[in-house]
């Protein structure tokens, strides 16, 4: 025979009951249903993860690029420039060479000439063959000098053709790469004016901060009001947080001076570098110094390494850009190179870029 336990509940209604075996199988349904729930979420969990990191991969591996393409572009314009200023001075040196060369041409025409006019003018007779056979052989003499100082100008002449041919690509493609249009044939006029030019956008992109300060793995927060990760409000951010690893290398975006190196409660490790121009720049939550207070710095330079001091979430660069001691968005200026040079000036409208033109090298005039 088969026991089935009851549960009977009393009220002041009445009584109900309830067998065991019943209140078992809605159990073990509920069971059933928070794991089935349970398995769900967590694959649900899993496939968001993925997708999460597969693209932060793609992050990295485009912030690696465009650090790469960056650093390595303002080295490969400097010797494109070092180079073409040696080619220059050789060509230069040549066209001397070869302009003295046709002077002492033409003093040896002269004086074949006036030798020439001399033996018509001579009565050929007993008493001026000596002085004729004398000033035949002189002018033989001088033939053959003439010859020989030919040879020496052609070969010359060949060496120039094919320095200007290297030098006219050369120009070429220095003006391809700063997106000029300038006059195809070579003279003296357009290597200046490619030279001024470029020493002028060198010197600024020198002097101005620019590039990325650091080979980041990606960007965690842009400039502007964002959701602080510790405050829990909406606050204004005034710099980029690039995430990186502990100890990376932190380098300067342009030449500049060491305002600041000291620890803060917020910012933990910082430095602060005073550049041309009012422009200024900070670097926040470092792990190591690597330059002092006073010390130069040039741009390129690796001053400091990452970190996660001060009030931090998670090892990160926190860089900062000043105007006028006034925080500005540095996105353009992280993006700003000799390629796209002029970029700058339309998209960045909170610096005054007209009054530039009037300070030294900017200030040398480009003739057309």
């Amino acid at each position: 025979m088969k026991t089935n336990m009851v549960i009977t509940l009393t009220t002041g209604t009445g009584s109900k009951q309830f067998a065991m075996s019943k209140i078992a199988r809605y159990f073990t349904l509920a069971m059933l249903t928070s794991a089935i729930g349970y398995l769900v979420v967590s694959n649900w969990l899993l496939v968001q993860t993925s997708s999460n990191l597969f693209e932060l991969e793609q992050d990295h591996q485009y912030l690696n690029g465009q650090y790469t393409t960056l650093l390595g572009t303002q080295q490969r314009y400097r010797k494109e420039l070092s180079q073409l200023s040696d080619v220059f001075d050789k060509v230069v040196q040549q066209r001397d060479k070869l302009a003295l060369e046709n002077s002492r041409i033409d003093i040896l025409n002269e004086t074949l000439s006036a030798i020439t006019n001399e033996r018509d003018k001579l009565k050929v007779d007993s008493g001026s063959i000596a002085g004729l056979k004398s000033s035949l052989t002189q002018t033989r003499e001088e033939r053959d000098k003439l010859q020989a100082e030919n040879i020496k100008i052609e070969k010359i002449n060949a060496s120039l053709d094919g320095n200007l041919t290297a030098l006219d690509k050369s120009l070429d493609d220095l003006e391809k790469m700063l997106n000029l249009q300038l006059p195809k044939n070579y003279n003296e006029d357009r290597f200046e004016r490619l030279s001024i030019l470029t020493k002028q956008r060198l010197f600024l992109l020198n002097s101005i901060p620019n590039g990325l300060p650091i080979k980041a793995i990606r960007v965690n927060d842009g400039f502007g009001m964002r959701y602080h990760p510790i405050k829990k409000t909406r606050t204004m951010h005034n710099g980029i947080d690039y995430k990186a690893a502990k100890g990376t290398a932190v380098y300067a975006p342009a030449d500049g001076v060491v305002q600041a190196v000291e620890r803060r409660a917020y910012s933990g490790k910082y430095i602060k570098i005073v550049h041309n121009f009012g422009f200024e720049t900070s670097y926040s939550h470092l792990n190591n110094y690597l330059v002092k207070v006073g010390e130069y710095v040039h741009k390129g330079q690796k001053i400091a390494e990452s970190g996660n001091t001060g009030r931090s979430t998670g090892p990160h660069l926190h860089y900062e850009l000043l105007y006028l001691s006034k925080a500005i968005n540095p996105e353009e200026f992280v993006k700003w190179n000799i390629a796209n040079f002029d970029r700058i000036f339309t998209k960045v409208e909170s610096v005054k870029w007209a009054s530039l033109k009037n300070l030294y090298p900017l200030n040398q005039n480009v003739q057309h």
